[in-house]
């Protein structure tokens, strides 16, 4: 009995955990090639499944599972060691495709077990088949440096005498016990008056024997649905540790007030647009108005073509208040109900912004073009500009659609300096008509452009919350600025590297994840699609076949389009002298040898640095303002606040679709099925591209539901009443209508199937085409 005490005691105190090699082992043993280096990745749905890239770009990622992950957070750079063989796994589904294939003779499919598969009497595992059969593990043995904030959102409840166990919405971030006392008042005699507080909870640590990790209470924000808003945007925000706390009451103090003096006439003298015609096209709301266009005819069918952008620089200088708070910001945050900027409002809408009327200075790129987009010379200055108009994307789309029409009065904003309405419309479509050849350019290089849905939201003026469902519309309007933006920016960043080659600021994107796109091709085949993919000019090319094709359910387009975007690696800043050769610059997803950012210094730090590197160039500094070092510290957090943001901004998203579900009573919407489970179909909701997961229960009560390996489901509906039993196949692509509801916990869609034979009425309020916003 003791001894048998004595070994539950040892199994007790054993670790459950490796402990973290030291930063110098780490680095030693990443020379010696013992170890490798890779972002973690944790599945969104199976937080015990992760992914680790693999240096050998054409093999498939390393599989980390449960402990192996030791206490790493997903986003964190880890280091981490191969699996022996033996303890690699079957990837079954490779393997059976394989085996089907090669047989001569119908067949069941075979029967999976565990660790094997059972075919034609013959049993497969990981010991007797090729590596090609197998998927690589591997084990994370030190973190190298922690991305992820150890931040999130969630509700507790009461564990012991002592301790509370949290539990956060993203099931990424581990459980964690948190002091009791920490908690609000009364928390710990009446837990279920704070069932529905949304609280925020921090990792500490993490032990080595810790089945929970120990954390702290940032803060409890409440549970009132009234507030729940406020309460999960604040939580939004803090798992993703991005700054909305206000700026400082003396901050504009410190910003230089508007004032044009002779020198600075002087200075832009070669640049001084404020007698040419300059406008700006935005969205209906913007306020920070960052970039202006304009366009000359100078003879010999030859144009100027000018993009003004809002001369940030002029007023942030470095080592100021307000460029320490802007270089950590690093870009602003758009979510659905508010914009937390990353300058203050006296900058952003104010003093920069190209406002219609008004002097402003400006950083532009002028080209001197043919009417076929070849460009003959590019200079680039400081300027002075007088913008005639704020046009919105809708005004600038009536005059590429009526380039004759005589628009009635009040219908088009104020136009300043004389100009008229046929002015601008003349000069919106030549810019239109050269937009357009640039367009094809770029594509027959090969630039890609998956376009998916995104839902748009019309809210309630009084509180915010959402009233309608949309989707965004991009337009011939938004192309046209959109084309002239990247041809700057390339252009910069063109000038930036010839004379700054090892600390240049550059946007890179590195393609799409090549194990990811492989296992993409195999899921198309499955739907009988096949996809040439060893180019990104090949790839859009079969897409624009599969969203134009004759009788193509568009549907297809759409589906082969998100599947895509998944494989999509992100784009991320760098200083230029990180790599070894210029072909390493490469923008993929633009086919562009060198990008930049440039156009929205408003909103991104990166275009600040860009502005200042160029701004330092044109006065012949040999040397950049930035050294090397401080530009990659500065690309690499920018990358982080970019990716961050992105995430902060899905979730609103996510938030207020839950938020318009739940006061639905159901909406029926059309989707197409992506995925099969044993116990669950996937679907894409085609009009605002977000997928659904249908599990079994949802599909109604005591139904059968038969699947075979991802490929189709069979589901057989009991008798209702009158009705007599009814069933319907589903396979891969197959159109279906699907049942959205809010689910009961926060962000959470539920998906259901109706009968086939249901006659309910579909109901889909307040849905409505919306203009694209470029936020």
């Amino acid at each position: 009995m003791i001894l048998r005490r004595l070994s539950m005691a040892a199994r007790a105190l054993k670790p459950i955990y490796q402990e973290h090699l030291p930063l110098e082992t780490i680095v030693e043993k990443l020379n010696f090639g013992e170890l490798f280096k890779s972002t973690l990745r944790i599945h969104q749905k199976h937080h015990s499944i992760a992914f680790l890239s693999n240096p050998v770009k054409s093999e498939k990622d390393f599989l980390v599972e449960g402990n192996n992950q030791n206490r790493a957070f997903n986003g964190d750079l880890v280091a981490f060691e191969i699996l022996p063989r033996e303890n690699w796994k079957l990837n079954k589904s490779e393997l059976m495709t394989n085996l089907i294939g090669n047989s001569s003779k119908d067949t069941d499919l075979p029967v999976m077990g565990q660790d094997e598969i059972s075919f034609q009497g013959k049993s497969y595992n990981a010991l007797n088949v090729e590596d090609k059969f197998l998927q690589k593990t591997a084990k994370i043995v030190g973190i190298i440096e922690k991305i992820h904030p150890r931040k999130a959102m969630g509700y507790a409840k009461v564990y012991n005498k002592n301790f509370a166990l949290f539990s956060p919405l993203d099931s990424r971030v581990p459980r964690m016990l948190i002091p009791l006392n920490e908690f609000p008042k009364g928390f710990a005699e009446r837990p279920k008056d704070f069932a529905d507080n949304l609280m925020i909870g921090l990792v500490k640590r993490w032990e080595l024997n810790g089945k929970f990790a120990m954390g702290s209470l940032l803060k409890s924000i409440g549970g009132d649905k009234d507030d729940l808003v406020v309460a999960a945007t604040e939580g939004i925000l803090t798992e993703n540790d991005l700054d909305d706390s206000p700026f400082p009451d003396d901050i504009d103090a410190g910003i230089p007030d508007f004032k044009i003096t002779a020198e600075d006439v002087a200075k832009r003298q070669e640049f001084d647009f404020r007698k040419k015609c300059v406008f700006t096209i935005d969205p209906a709301t913007a306020r920070d108005l960052d970039d202006a266009c304009s366009v000359e005819e100078i003879g010999d069918g030859l144009y100027e073509i000018g993009v003004h952008i809002a001369d940030v620089s002029h007023f942030v200088y470095p080592g100021t208040v307000v460029d320490d708070i802007a270089r950590e910001r690093t870009t602003s945050v758009y979510l659905v109900q508010r914009v937390i900027p990353m300058l203050p409002r006296k900058l952003c809408e104010l003093l920069c912004s190209l406002n219609p009327g008004v002097d402003r200075f400006s950083f532009s790129v002028i080209w001197k073009m043919k009417k076929d987009g070849t460009v003959l010379s590019t200079k680039f200055g400081k300027s002075l500009i007088n913008s005639c108009c704020k046009l919105h994307y809708e005004h600038a789309q009536d005059m590429i659609e009526e380039p004759d029409r005589d628009f009635e009065e009040g219908y088009l904003p104020e136009i300043h300096n004389s100009f008229t309405h046929r002015d601008l419309s003349k000069k919106v479509n030549i810019l239109h008509s050269i937009a357009k050849i640039l367009r094809k350019q770029r594509k027959e290089s090969g630039a890609i452009s998956i376009q998916q849905c995104k839902i748009k939201f019309s809210l309630n003026k009084e509180n915010s919350m959402p009233s309608g469902l949309g989707s965004y519309k991009s337009k011939e309007s938004n192309k046209l600025i959109e084309e002239f933006m990247l041809k700057a920016n390339v252009s910069v960043a063109e000038k930036l590297i010839e004379h700054y080659p090892d600390n240049a600021i550059i946007r890179r994107h590195s393609g799409p994840k090549e194990n990811v796109l492989k296992e993409t091709k195999k899921v198309l085949e499955r739907m009988g699609i096949e996809m040439d993919t060893t180019s990104s000019k090949m790839m859009q090319a079969a897409l624009n076949l599969l969203q134009h094709a004759p009788n193509q359910p568009t549907s297809v387009g759409l589906v082969v389009a998100s599947l895509l975007a998944k494989c999509m690696s992100l784009a991320t800043y760098h200083s230029s002298g990180e790599f070894d050769s210029p072909t390493d610059y490469f923008h993929y997803g633009l086919s562009m040898e060198l990008y930049t950012h440039f156009t929205s210094p408003i909103r991104r730090y990166p275009d600040l640095i860009a502005h200042r590197q160029l701004q330092a160039i044109l006065e012949g500094k040999k040397i950049g303002p930035m050294d090397f070092d401080e530009v990659s510290e500065l690309a690499e957090l920018s990358s982080q606040k970019k990716y961050a943001s992105k995430l902060a901004s899905d979730k609103s998203g996510e938030l207020f679709l839950w938020l318009f579900l739940r006061e639905q009573i159901a909406m029926h919407e059309p989707a197409s099925v992506v995925d099969i489970g044993s116990e669950s179909i996937d679907v894409l909701v085609l009009r605002y591209g977000v997928q659904v997961r249908i599990w079994r229960d949802y599909i109604g009560e005591n139904i059968e539901f038969q699947a075979k390996e991802k490929h189709w489901a069979h589901i057989t509906w009991p008798a209702e009443g009158d009705k007599k039993k009814c069933s319907k196949r589903y396979e891969l692509l197959d159109n279906v209508v699907v049942i959205m509801k809010a689910g009961k916990q926060l962000f959470k869609i539920n998906g259901a199937l109706p009968r086939p034979d249901s006659t309910d009425e579909l109901h889909v309020p307040n849905l409505e085409g919306f203009a694209s916003e470029d936020v």
